[in-house]
């Protein structure tokens, strides 16, 4: 095997044996949901400090699949082929990244109704699951009230934000 001159700097190649340093891992997962409006999720996105980048058609992330997760998170598991890694449709990124923060990549399902988030959750990507929940929970959330807010509106309800007694976010719609 050719010592690779493209390898991050976290490798190294010998002679014939190409080896990460100990503790170097890669989770790509996807979030659990499928986003079917992309302005509903730029919307969303930038109301949890990130915001949508359309066209873009690569995401950051490790950079190499190590077939070192399979569990029930595991974009694999997901079946989403380890090839297409790091290749997106449109990207979520958080406003304040730096160089080398990890994305999240849009990318256009199988069947053609919408788009899977995904991205890289070890390391660098524990940034997006404190942005955007653990699993995208909270992505996926906000995109729900927005999808909501958007289409009672358009129904002619009047639709308003608001906090309960406890504190806790509600959405009111009314006739």
């Amino acid at each position: 095997m050719e010592p690779s001159l493209n390898r991050p700097s976290r490798w190294y190649a010998k002679p014939v044996i190409e080896k990460w340093r100990e503790g170097d891992m890669s989770h790509v997962t996807t979030g659990e949901m499928c986003i079917t409006n992309l302005d509903y999720a730029e919307i969303a996105a930038k109301r949890l400090g990130g915001k949508l980048i359309r066209d873009q058609k690569t995401f950051e992330w490790y950079g190499e699949w190590l077939n070192d997760w399979s569990g029930a998170r595991a974009a694999v598991s997901r079946g989403i082929d380890p090839a297409t890694f790091g290749q997106c449709d449109h990207a979520i990124v958080m406003s304040d990244a730096v160089k080398g923060d990890y994305e999240i990549g849009l990318v256009k399902r199988a069947d053609g109704k919408g788009f899977d988030a995904v991205y890289d959750l070890w390391g660098r990507g524990e940034k997006l699951e404190k942005e955007f929940g653990v699993g995208l929970c909270d992505l996926k959330t906000e995109i729900g009230v927005v999808t909501s807010m958007k289409t009672y509106g358009r129904m002619g309800y009047q639709v308003k934000e608001t906090k309960n007694k406890q504190g806790q976010r509600q959405v009111v719609i009314w006739k």
